[in-house]
């Protein structure tokens, strides 16, 4: 019955790519974390029916913004830089406790935080840090950006902030970490949505594009230990470790909850004039 469904919503999908003669561009978010959302139009039930372009969080948003793709994997702070945007319903990449692949690191000993060093590819990441570190901690470091490389980051700043990828790469006992997202759901009582599918409103889709991704997070979800067995090949990081990560630390949820919190992220935002206002959440019907 499910392939079946699969099956209808893919005739339909290719119908309407035939009729626009150009397929639809996504804007897929190469990490780990994004797999399991981006696996049906890769390798499943969507393949070659959407133009999907690899990219990391921040790129994506600006391709988003530009016009250059019609749908994007965007850093959830992105939709109040982007105008006339809609969030896709029901699917984010959020954690409910401590995620694991959003890390503030120092070296053992280190007292005082008086420079961190920003990997920027995700700007979600540095407006949670910034928030954290400002209104939760009370400090006022120097935030510079830095290419993802703990060690050069440290040889510059007290504390850098790694996400994705590179941040799961990271030994415990090699440095004092801090979860951020662990830090917010503990300071907030709040789930942390880290990202969203987000379309132009005024961008071509497809009537059923709600029922599609969300089809195809469905897809993707019952594929992690799958997923969890081609990157732990990429990343060389067991293949255990991957499936608990994918498992227990990443939601891929949007409920109640999640917009509560996004909302929240989005006024502590503003009040650290990291976006100029507070845009109301649309989402795609």
């Amino acid at each position: 019955m499910g392939e079946t469904r699969f099956i209808s919503r893919n005739l339909y999908l290719f119908d309407y790519c035939k009729i626009g003669i150009m397929k639809i561009k996504v804007s897929l978010v190469q990490y780990l974390n994004s797999a399991p959302l981006g696996w049906a139009f890769l390798h499943g039930p969507f393949r070659d029916q959407f133009e999907v372009i690899p990219s990391f969080p921040a790129v994506c948003a600006d391709q988003l913004s530009k016009g250059e793709v019609d749908i994007g994997l965007i850093p959830s702070i992105e939709y109040q830089t982007i105008p006339d945007l809609q969030i896709i319903p029901g699917i984010s990449i959020s954690s409910l406790a401590a995620v694991r692949s959003l890390l503030l690191i120092r070296h053992k000993g280190t007292r005082l935080i008086r420079s961190v060093a920003l990997d920027t590819t995700s700007r979600t990441s540095v407006a949670l840090t910034k928030i954290l570190v400002q209104a939760k901690m009370g400090l006022r470091p120097v935030f510079v950006p830095h290419p993802p490389d703990p060690v050069a980051m440290l040889k510059v700043c007290d504390a850098a902030l790694l996400i994705g990828d590179t941040a799961l790469k990271v030994h415990p006992e090699d440095y004092e970490t801090i979860d951020l997202t662990e830090t917010w759901v503990e300071w907030q009582q709040r789930p942390f949505v880290c990202a969203v599918w987000a379309c132009r409103t005024k961008a071509r889709l497809p009537e059923n594009l709600v029922s599609i991704f969300q089809e195809a997070k469905e897809w993707g979800l019952q594929r992690r230990d799958e997923i969890a067995s081609v990157f732990s090949r990429s990343l060389g990081l067991p293949k255990e470790f991957l499936e608990e990560y994918l498992h227990q630390n990443i939601n891929y949820d949007m409920e109640d909850g999640h917009i509560n919190g996004l909302n929240r992220f989005y006024e502590l935002a503003k009040e650290q004039a990291l976006i100029p206002e507070v845009r109301s959440l649309r989402f795609a019907s």
